[in-house]
């Protein structure tokens, strides 16, 4: 039997070539039938379709399969985006007051200082009472009026001043427990905005917005500026003393003091970092009546050689005890009538308690608005039953988020006894709780009042 393949002649029961080793004849399958030859083209074509479909796939595949990672990737960018910027823009704002509130919240305790011949501002510095003000507003004086936002005054003893430095430091004893400004201790950037408050011109109570344009200016005039901030917030005369507040955080970050005589438009504020530490040496240690009628030399009731005050001091003392001798018995009385005239001075009267009362009610509308209790802490006498029940209510609503809207107030009677004074009001205002609702409440109330120093101070109030 020829071979198929390479045409050699084998035996005939031969299977395989013996030549080339190819198979002669077909094998039979396990049905005892021959195989069916698959040709090789069909083989090739299979193959081939099956390589074009795989390579079409993997191309498909590489198409689409970024087109899903950058949808992924921008998804989370936009989803991760804003949480970032909500982090970093929401953790100043917590710390960041609005601008009307710092001015409110400082007003209180932001005084005009006046003496016989000046006036000027300042504001309190320590819990203790202590208000800071600039030397040349107190200069020539041991004692000031010290007046507040409501035009209460009272008298401040100068217990520290400096004839280098434009700083000085007044006692006032009626401010004694009252929380004061806060206070930068570090350096305030360029370009900081800034709040000026004051009494520019005399004009009390008055606030004005700037920013901080330069930094350690350095001048001479009766004083030593050094390294002062400068400002283009608006200040004049009136303003020296206040306080120039920091219109983010509402600290005290300068003390105003001067302004340039060519361009007005230009201030300065020395930092109150800077003085510190001296003004903190004059509270824990005050300076004497003496000792502060000695730092300038137009003193008029005191000897400005301190070798020699004491000798005076003396010398006068033994003087006056002699001279008392020899004065005239009618002129005993007469010395003493003013101090009983002026023990007299302060007394009830219907117009300044009227006026008081609305104060009052005004003040409480900040505090409720701002949860801040000393918007009417100074008019409160302290430990009295009013004075604790406004604290604690207001400690109590703080974050709650309820919400009071003043429709009216008026007073409608007003009875003064001999030592204190009630005064009966009506007010109406709209209140929504802490869930939402709304409720209009008409109400009287009554308000017990005495004259504590030279101050209107209330003591309970009652409400029908």
């Amino acid at each position: 039997m020829n071979c198929r393949v390479c045409g050699n002649d084998n035996i005939s029961s031969a299977k395989f070539c013996i030549h080339c080793g190819n198979q002669i004849i077909d094998m039979p399958d396990l049905t005892g039938k021959p195989k069916r030859r698959i040709p090789w083209f069909w083989i090739a074509i299979f193959t081939s379709l099956l390589a074009i479909g795989g390579i079409g796939f993997g191309i498909f595949t590489v198409l689409n399969q970024p087109e899903k990672v950058v949808k992924i990737e921008t998804v989370a960018a936009k989803e991760q985006e804003p949480i970032v910027v909500e982090k970093d823009s929401e953790e100043p704002k917590q710390k960041q007051k609005e601008k009307t509130q710092i001015i409110k919240e400082s007003q209180g305790r932001v005084y005009t200082i006046l003496t016989e011949t000046s006036l000027g501002s300042g504001f309190l510095f320590e819990q203790k009472g202590t208000v800071v003000t600039n030397a040349h507003v107190v200069a020539g004086y041991t004692e000031v009026v010290v007046r507040n936002k409501n035009g209460q005054q009272t008298s401040g003893q100068v217990i520290g001043i400096s004839d280098i430095y434009d700083v000085a430091l007044i006692q006032v004893d009626a401010y004694a427990g009252t929380k004061p400004l806060e206070t930068e201790t570090n350096v305030t950037v360029i370009g900081s905005e800034v709040i000026a408050l004051g009494s520019p011109q005399g004009f009390e109570n008055s606030a004005s917005i700037g920013y901080l344009t330069g930094l350690d200016r350095s001048f001479e005039s009766e004083f030593q500026y050094e390294n002062v901030y400068q400002i283009d917030a608006q200040v004049s005369p009136g303003s020296s003393g206040g306080p120039l507040l920091d219109a983010i955080t509402g600290k005290v970050i300068g003390i105003n003091s001067a302004l340039l005589t060519a361009d007005q438009s230009i201030g300065f504020s020395i930092p109150f970092y800077t003085m510190e530490q001296l003004l903190r040496s004059w509270s824990a240690s005050p300076m004497s009546p003496t000792e502060v009628a000695n730092v300038f030399s137009f003193y008029d009731d005191y000897v400005n050689d301190s070798t020699e005050s004491e000798e005076t001091e003396t010398y006068d003392e033994e003087n006056e005890e002699s001279e008392e001798s020899l004065e005239p018995e009618p002129e005993e009385p007469i010395e003493e009538e003013p101090e009983s005239v002026e023990e007299e001075s302060y007394y009830f009267d219907e117009e300044s308690l009227t006026e008081f009362t609305l104060f009052f009610r005004d003040s409480y509308e900040d505090a409720l608005l701002y949860e801040e209790f000393y918007f009417i802490e100074d008019m409160l006498l302290y430990d009295s039953e009013a004075y604790w029940d406004m604290s604690d209510y207001i400690d109590e609503i703080t974050g709650s988020g309820m919400v009071f809207d003043f429709v009216s107030n008026e007073v409608t009677d007003i009875d003064i006894k001999t030592d204190h004074a009630v005064v009966s009001t009506f007010e109406v205002f709209d209140f929504m709780d802490a869930a939402g609702e709304w409720t209009t409440y008409e109400r009287s109330k009554e308000y017990v009042i005495v004259i504590e120093g030279e101050f209107y101070q209330i003591t309970d109030i009652i409400i029908h």
